[in-house]
């Protein structure tokens, strides 16, 4: 059975992915609602925290998990590819993902550790399905703090059996479109989770010099806020 509509689809915590990680500090998603129930399970609701991963024509200009929350946009989509033009010729995740991976936006997948590592928790990251930039970002996170390769994949996987969910959610509010692009347009695969996309992403960073840490230095980021990163998440 289905869960409701107004109630996010495939939110969970980020340490549900591995044994050894602190609850209630990273919670990844599908994009939130106005007018979605609290969802059941989660000791802290809304975040304190809230990293809106979407572009401007997938969401309203205000955060519908309202004021008091601290919401911080960082636009993945737009930043690996502003013209949009290598977006049109995607017909693979592992295409997708790739794209997210270079210089454009790799300095967001930084930001977004940075923001699990030292901001007020609870908090939350999400895009629309919470499948693609969350599911990089959260495998950047996992990944940094010494969750196994298996693990990291499993966690990623895991949205598959909630993407039906997801994209009802989805196709409630704009039944055309995902996020800016038509819904008959869209190639399949980028509507479900294979385990080889996210295994192009863990590939990308082994192959780097340094592995995932030497990546994730190589792009802005720091071994401060990955101290910071391990010393949260480590329980």
């Amino acid at each position: 059975m289905q869960p409701p509509l107004d109630r996010l689809a495939n939110l969970r915590d980020l340490a549900d992915a591995a044994p050894g990680l602190r609850a209630g500090i990273a919670y990844r998603s599908d994009a939130p609602f106005e007018g979605d129930a609290e969802p059941p399970g989660v000791e802290a609701w809304p975040p304190a925290t809230v990293v809106d991963l979407r572009g401007p024509g997938e969401k309203d200009a205000t955060h519908p998990l309202g004021p008091g929350v601290r919401t911080v946009e960082i636009d993945l989509l737009s930043a690996a590819d502003p013209t949009g033009a290598a977006m049109a010729r995607l017909s693979t995740l592992e295409e997708l993902y790739a794209l997210m991976l270079g210089s454009g936006s790799a300095p967001g997948l930084v930001q977004v550790v940075a923001e699990v590592a030292r901001e007020d928790a609870p908090v939350l990251f999400h895009c629309s399905a919470g499948k693609d930039r969350t599911g990089v970002s959260a495998a950047l996170i996992l990944a940094l703090v010494g969750v196994s390769r298996d693990a990291v994949v499993a966690d990623y996987h895991r949205t598959a059996e909630h993407m039906p969910s997801v994209l009802g959610r989805i196709m409630a509010s704009a039944p055309s479109h995902v996020g800016d692009t038509p819904l008959a347009s869209v190639p399949r695969e980028i509507l479900e989770a294979p385990e080889a996309a996210i295994e192009s992403v863990l590939d990308a960073w082994d192959e780097h010099d340094g592995g995932v840490e030497g990546w994730y230095l190589a792009h802005g980021g720091d071994a401060q806020t990955l101290a910071a990163l391990r010393g949260r998440l480590l329980a």
